[in-house]
């Protein structure tokens, strides 16, 4: 069996890049199997110039870009030239061309647009910092976001 505390974001994350593994989980062990609650979907589509390496893809994600090393969630899309590498897309992300996503969780229904930069790559010299957009983010286009940063949608009370 697999047991990991998720009480951090490092956590989280290191979690999520262990399902790449198959030395540490095996998805496909049918004496141990995994459940989950998944929305009906339509299956995945990858776009003819997609690239993708060392991932997990799930139901209703539309593929046009690059992703490796990464976890993506239902009805995830990835547009024409959009890059993720070693990050965590939950539902309904959208990640638009050219836009680059980088040891980052992105949370549910988060825009990012067009040739904005999330997360960077670790630097050698110390730990990785896992940069997080919260659920409904909307982060604007040719923006930068960075390493361990967190931003998160502004919200309004039932008040107004």
């Amino acid at each position: 069996g697999y047991w990991r505390d998720v009480g951090t974001i490092e956590s989280l994350w290191e979690a999520n890049m262990d399902m790449l593994s198959p030395t540490l989980i095996d998805l496909y062990d049918r004496s141990w199997p995994i459940r989950s609650r998944s929305p009906i979907k339509p299956p995945h589509y990858i776009g003819e110039n997609a690239e993708i390496q060392h991932s997990i893809i799930t139901e209703g994600c539309d593929i046009r870009g690059t992703v490796s090393n990464s976890v993506l969630s239902n009805s995830v899309t990835i547009g024409e030239g959009a890059v993720v590498n070693y990050s965590i897309l939950m539902p309904g992300c959208t990640i638009e061309s050219g836009a680059v996503i980088e040891y980052s969780i992105v949370g549910e229904n988060a825009i990012i647009r067009e040739n904005a930069r999330v997360g960077e790559p670790p630097d050698g010299l110390s730990s990785i910092k896992i940069t997080t957009c919260g659920p409904d983010t909307v982060v604007k286009a040719n923006s930068q976001v960075g390493a361990g940063e967190m931003v998160f949608a502004k919200r309004r009370d039932s008040n107004g």
